[in-house]
């Protein structure tokens, strides 16, 4: 017994030494640093570290570091301030996975984005430590890291959305802001359709390749640093973003991937971005051109031709990928981007059918509160050549407005908010069912019945006879107990 007792006895000691040196080496524990481990033993070795080499900056800086995996921020504070002080320079060291959003604000080394109250934060290109990084695909070395953090208003900490390792000294000028872009659209995609995205998303870089990308869970690889031009890889970044954190329908024809996810992350992603980055987008005339002429050419020219489809008799059982962009688009503007995550919450699949039975529960549930719509949205007719695509934000402002709509069966109260002076007729297809005089200079509000003979997509007419104004709101309420026949009610409201 005594004997056993010395041989674990001696055992232990053995471990502790090998324990002792492999913790001595700088490699070592450098390596369990990057990987997230900071326990009392590796803060002893750095602190016995220091009491030997008191300016050694690299190991005041991954004090701090430990501190901040440990969440000890006055701590890390205080170790980072004396890397500071010996002169440190920005390096892997200084970005732990979480840090207070004080201390990202105070970093002028740092790239800032934000929307709408979501904000990113963009670290330099830092080299990988304690050695390069392979790819899970491939196997190929990557040396390098630009680690973006991510928070909402209100928050206190930022953590890491993205770590975009990459084979470049230096990011290419037009991919400078590639890896804050992907981060943002991944927190708003994430936030806003409530998709589980695992953060941090890695993002892999080649230095060359055809400028195609793939993503998988967790990961996306970039081929090559083609195209040339930002704007288009800050569509890139969005469209690999909608295929982590968008919901994927499918199978469509017409472009060059079968399901959404993608196409419509850089859709969404745009119209927000032209929305609420407007402080991003006004100080930079490379990208405020390239979106302007995307939200005109693409989305607004999916959204027409989403409505023209829609209307048609008889419809084809299943549309091409930009007519289902194009409703998904429609929606969105209509009533928020909370409609289009309800419909598709709703969706019983992920498939054409599935997403028109989702809209149509949705529309019947709401409708029998009150659905309020926004006409931010080119009309059914409209050409692209005389589109104003501020009227994506503002709202339309035309002597006449047609666009497609869904009623179920029934007899519906239409609600029309309006500011202008004139005669103004409102139609259900073919029908008339109000003209109103309107002459406020605040906005006025006038209610009609409409009786809706079958569920379908109709056209809803707004035809000024006279004068001119806008439309503000349309608001759709079922109408329990009204007659069946079409009719109008002048009620007036201030």
């Amino acid at each position: 017994m005594a004997v056993s007792k010395r041989i674990i006895a001696l055992v232990f000691v053995a471990l502790a030494s090998i324990s002792a040196v492999g913790l001595s080496d700088m490699s070592t524990i450098l390596t369990r640093l990057a990987q997230g481990i900071a326990d009392d033993e590796i803060v002893a070795e750095l602190k016995a570290k220091l009491k030997t080499d008191p300016k050694a900056t690299a190991w005041w800086a991954w004090l701090g570091y430990a501190h901040c995996l440990r969440q000890e921020w006055d701590e890390a504070k205080e170790a980072y301030q004396r890397a500071r002080e010996l002169g440190a320079k920005p390096s892997f060291f200084w970005f732990s996975p979480t840090l207070p959003v004080s201390w990202l604000t105070d970093r002028n080394y740092l790239r800032r984005l934000a929307i709408d109250g979501f904000v990113v934060w963009q670290s330099p290109n830092v080299f990988c430590e304690p050695v390069p990084i392979a790819d899970p695909k491939h196997g190929d070395r990557f040396s390098k890291v630009v680690f973006v953090y991510g928070s909402k208003a209100q928050v206190d900490r930022a953590s890491h959305f993205v770590q975009w390792l990459n084979q470049f000294g230096e990011l290419p000028r037009h991919l400078s802001d590639a890896p804050s872009v992907f981060a943002l659209a991944l927190g708003l995609f994430s936030e806003r359709f409530g998709m589980p995205v695992k953060f941090p998303v890695r993002a892999w870089l080649f230095a060359k390749g055809n400028g195609s990308a793939f993503s998988f869970s967790g990961h996306t690889l970039f081929y090559g640093s083609i195209p040339n031009d930002r704007w288009t890889w800050w569509l890139k970044v969005a469209h690999e973003a909608g295929h982590h954190a968008v919901p994927a329908f499918g199978e469509f024809d017409g472009l060059h991937e079968p399901y959404s996810g993608g196409f419509l992350g850089e859709r969404l992603f745009s119209l927000w971005l032209w929305d609420e980055g407007q402080e991003v987008v006004n100080e930079d005339e490379e990208i405020e051109r390239g979106l302007k002429d995307y939200l005109l050419r693409t989305v607004s020219a999916e959204i027409v031709k989403a409505q023209q489809w829609l209307l048609q008799t008889p419809r084809p059982e299943k549309p091409p990928m930009e007519v289902f962009l194009g409703l998904c688009l429609y929606l969105e503007r209509l009533g928020g981007w909370e409609l289009l995550k309800e419909v598709m919450a709703k969706s019983p699949e992920e498939s054409w059918d599935g997403f028109l039975a989702g809209l149509e529960s949705v529309l019947s549930q709401r409708l029998s509160l009150g659905l309020t719509l926004k006409l931010r949205v080119p009309d059914a007719n409209t050409p692209l050549s005389s589109f104003d695509i501020s009227d994506l934000r503002e709202g339309l402002m035309r002597p006449s407005i047609q666009f497609a709509w869904w009623l179920p069966q029934g007899n519906f109260q239409c609600t029309v908010k309006v500011q202008g002076k004139g005669r103004l007729q409102v139609r259900w297809g073919e029908e008339q069912v109000a003209e109103w005089e309107v002459n406020a200079n605040e906005p006025q509000t006038f209610s009609c019945t409409i009786s809706n003979q079958k569920a379908q997509w109709q056209r809803l007419r707004f035809w000024w006879q006279s004068g001119s104004g806008k439309i503000l709101s349309v608001n759709f309420k079922e109408a329990s107990n009204k007659p069946k026949s079409v009719q109008a009610k002048d009620e007036r409201r201030g």
